[in-house]
């Protein structure tokens, strides 16, 4: 009954790729976040689609996967996304990172699958790392946060009291995003191109659930009447 003002994050394609880009050059983890994290703008996938993604889904044709969001009742749809330069690179990176065959294009460690609770401290910690390496300010704090760290299980191995581990809430930085903050740039990059494969790209059942929560476009052109 209390309605509260949804927060929204303005996702930029800038800022995937400048993301993707650093992860580059990061350890193994953060670079299957970076490609998880272009994976989604190329395909517009959602979250819970990518963190299973196994590679049966890949093809010739492209890179398949059955909606995970429909309601009870509702017939399945496959979506298909065909293979583009840049996807295809993306994809073969991806595989790449692990030296042995694995199930999951975006597995962790061991293979397997991340939790849901298992992305999101990764991911947190990656866009630590990430905007840590622009702002200096947030640099600092995650110095500050590493000490507090080492500290705290210095205490808590020789059984004292551990200290408080302030917490610096990266997410309210303006460059932070999420994955699922990823799919409704991709979207809106399709509407803004005026491209002719736009809702099935969304794949949304309704298409006005593509402009009611995925529509970001701050300017809408359009040509006059005459």
């Amino acid at each position: 009954q209390n309605r509260t003002d949804r927060k929204v994050r303005d996702t930029q394609r800038r800022q995937v790729v400048r993301f993707y880009l650093w992860s580059r050059h990061q350890q193994t983890g953060y670079q299957v976040l970076g490609c998880a994290a272009m994976f989604a703008y190329l395909t517009g996938f959602r979250p819970s689609e990518i963190r299973p993604y196994h590679v049966s889904g890949l093809s010739a044709a492209g890179v398949r996967v059955s909606n995970a969001k429909r309601k009870k009742g509702e017939r399945e749809v496959v979506k298909l996304r065909e293979w583009s330069p840049r996807l295809r690179l993306v994809v073969q990176r991806a595989r790449q990172l692990h030296p042995a065959h694995r199930m999951y294009l975006f597995g962790n460690a061991t293979g397997s699958p991340y939790t849901r609770s298992g992305w999101g401290a990764q991911w947190t910690d990656a866009m630590f790392e990430w905007i840590a390496s622009f702002d200096e300010e947030v640099a600092r704090e995650l110095e500050a946060k590493k000490r507090r760290e080492v500290l705290y299980r210095e205490a808590k191995k020789g059984g004292a009291a551990a200290p408080p581990v302030h917490a610096y809430t990266i997410t309210e930085h303006p460059a932070y995003f999420s994955l699922k903050d990823v799919r409704p740039a991709a979207i809106t990059s399709k509407l803004e191109q005026r491209s002719a494969d736009a809702y099935d790209f969304a794949a949304h059942a309704n298409p006005s659930t593509t402009h009611k929560n995925y529509d970001r476009r701050k300017v809408k052109k359009a040509s006059a009447t005459e």
